[in-house]
């Protein structure tokens, strides 16, 4: 553990999601106090999942070596399943982790807060954040029960997600603060999975076809672990709309006939009325700090699931909390820290976002592509879930290689 050094800077997280919550958790092993202000209510009082959107996130490699730095594991081993690897017909992985919920990551890292550093961090649920002022730092937000209130601190740091206020901020208020966008063509939606028994091992993730991509996992069932609930991403090029359970069922025996044996009449009807998601925004900020704010996770670097997002996330956290530990906790040493950060943590969310762009829902060549890289050996989106290895690292690799990741 972090000695603590008892500093008194003001400091505000905007969001309440994995990178906020590590990112509040370092500081408080520093003896940092922190408020995090969250618009959703608190996650013991929400819904565990959401089965328009529940995948099973896996967390391993980067994810893993966060939750390892801020002593968060056991936490984690009492609410969601040991993850041991993906098993794909042209291949499989050994790791380590958990797989579960969105909403069971963040009752993890609750419980972990509750246990140890509810001095330190002050949470703010059903809290909206209007507006900030990146120069002076200076916060304007609403409970959901309350008048509007406005505060001013030392640093802010942005963990709102891909919408980010803070992200927004920073382009209206700082000049050379830039963002891009890329529209993919990649497209998703769930399936849940409620004959699945003892036919699939809950600590697996599984790639049941590879055109659509399908990738099924367990989460934490309504009364914990004994019971999991599966879930399917079927992953298209186009947005799927049916207008009838048949046709959905016809597809699905066409395209993925093995999911026919997982999921009930009832799951299908489901499936065929569920909404289809777009997932293949990606947005790259010209770089990651400004005024005195600081981006983490998504409202740093949304890019298309591919493993990577939760992971990613809590390891931007982690190393904004290096760069801290490294300058200082003064509030121009924080400022000077979160610079650190952005030359240390843009060239990892940059290469993130390039694999991103290597894993197109039914493109031939690019399933292709990973079926033959994992059989030597040399599949980026393997080698990104090392513990040991850095993105820029898989990035830098993969480019020796020519046209297989051009």
């Amino acid at each position: 553990m972090t000695s603590k050094i008892f500093s008194d800077v003001n400091i505000a997280i905007v969001g309440g999601g994995p990178a906020a919550l590590v990112a509040a958790i370092a500081l408080a092993r520093r003896g940092i106090r922190t408020q995090v202000f969250e618009r959703d209510a608190h996650p013991e009082l929400s819904l565990r999942f959401n089965p328009e959107r529940s995948y099973a996130i896996d967390i391993s490699g980067h994810g893993l070596k966060a939750l390892r730095y801020i002593d968060a594991c056991n936490y984690f081993d009492a609410r969601m399943f040991q993850f041991k690897g993906l098993k794909f017909r042209y291949g499989e992985t050994e790791e380590s982790g958990w797989t579960g919920s969105r909403g069971d990551i963040l009752r993890s890292l609750m419980a972990t807060i509750e246990a140890k550093y509810s001095e330190w961090i002050d949470l703010h649920f059903e809290c909206r954040v209007h507006s900030v002022d990146v120069h002076t730092g200076i916060l304007t937000y609403e409970f959901q029960i309350g008048g509007m209130n406005v505060q001013q601190f030392d640093f802010i740091i942005g963990a709102d997600g891909a919408g980010s206020i803070i992200r927004k901020a920073m382009v209206e208020q700082i000049p050379e603060f830039t963002v891009q966008s890329k529209s993919l063509q990649n497209y998703s939606t769930m399936i849940e999975l409620d004959l699945v028994g003892d036919k699939l091992d809950k600590h697996y993730l599984y790639g049941l076809a590879i055109t659509p991509f399908c990738i099924a996992g367990a989460i934490a069932g309504e009364h914990g672990l004994d019971i999991p609930r599966w879930f399917c991403a079927i992953g298209t090029k186009t947005k799927q709309v049916f207008s009838t359970t048949e046709e959905a069922y016809l597809f699905l025996r066409k395209r993925v006939p093995k999911i026919l044996e997982l999921a009930s009449e009832e799951k299908i009807s489901a499936y065929a009325k569920r909404t289809c998601y777009h997932i293949g925004q990606t947005l790259t900020c010209s770089q990651l700090y400004g005024g005195k704010a600081v981006l983490l996770g998504d409202a740093a670097a949304a890019f298309p699931p591919i493993g990577q997002g939760v992971n990613a996330a809590m390891e931007s956290s982690m190393v904004l909390d290096l760069c801290i530990g490294e300058i200082g906790t003064l509030p121009s040493q924080l400022l000077k820290a979160a610079k650190l950060y952005n030359n240390k943590w843009k060239l990892e969310a940059d290469a993130v976002s390039w694999m991103s762009e290597k894993l197109l829902y039914e493109n031939p060549f690019h399933l292709l592509r990973a079926m033959i890289a994992t059989k030597l050996g040399l599949c980026i989106f393997n080698q990104a879930k090392s513990v040991d290895i850095p993105y820029s690292e898989v990035k830098r690799k993969a480019k020796r290689f020519g046209i297989l990741w051009a």
